[in-house]
């Protein structure tokens, strides 16, 4: 799996560190083990900004494109305002206020490219961003928006970094097409190696599908 791959990396890399440390640091002369030293140091910075690396990933989950990644149900609470559940696959649950006459997750992803593709064919993914919208064009440019950050990595973006430098690892941008505000509706938003999709869970939903697609 692409997450655990990840972090046993990280984890191997930052013991491979510790044990040059150690032996840099045991029993040389003063002057050979200032220098020494000193490389040591830099290697434990670089040593930690892997492990604040590994907390940012640690945020991160396995897609498996069978389990829902989340549930989301929509309940009218005033006009075009909806109170919104967000339910992840721990059954851990978020309620936000969005106002307008759709709505849309937005999910940060990274995958392996290049020879080590076949290693791990689903990415790994974290919530970003949930966002309200209007119909109305006038409504769009003049209405109050919705719009909730909901990324919670670590000191360091690792999926930022990767897109001003990705190397083997691609971070991409994966959202669920905007989907109806309707009172009573339940969605189930998906993450797989095709992308992230949203289904209708329940007949409300079914119904808005097809009167508004």
């Amino acid at each position: 799996m692409l997450l655990s791959s990840l972090l046993g990396f990280v984890a191997v890399v930052m013991l491979l560190i510790l044990i040059v440390v150690g032996v840099m640091w045991i029993g040389k002369p003063w002057v050979i083990q200032w220098i020494k030293g000193t490389a040591g140091i830099l290697l434990l910075f670089g040593g930690f900004l892997l492990v604040y690396s590994g907390v940012d990933l640690y945020s991160y989950k396995q897609a498996n494109g069978i389990q829902p990644a989340v549930t989301i149900s929509t309940y009218k609470v005033g006009d075009q305002t909806f109170d919104l559940s967000l339910v992840d696959e721990e059954g851990n649950e978020q309620r936000y206020i969005v106002k307008g006459d759709q709505w849309q997750l937005d999910f940060r992803l990274l995958r392996w490219t290049g020879p080590i593709d076949s290693l791990a064919a689903a990415p790994v993914y974290r919530i970003d961003r949930l966002s309200g919208r209007y119909l109305s064009l006038e409504q769009e440019r003049t209405a109050e928006r919705t719009v909730y950050g909901l990324g919670q990595g670590g000191w360091i973006d690792v999926w930022s970094v990767l897109k001003e430098k990705g190397f083997w690892l691609k971070p991409e941008m994966g959202s669920a097409v905007f989907m109806p505000l309707v009172n009573g509706a339940t969605f189930a938003v998906t993450v797989s190696a095709k992308g992230v999709e949203a289904e209708a869970m329940n007949d409300v939903a079914a119904k808005a599908l097809d009167s508004n697609w």
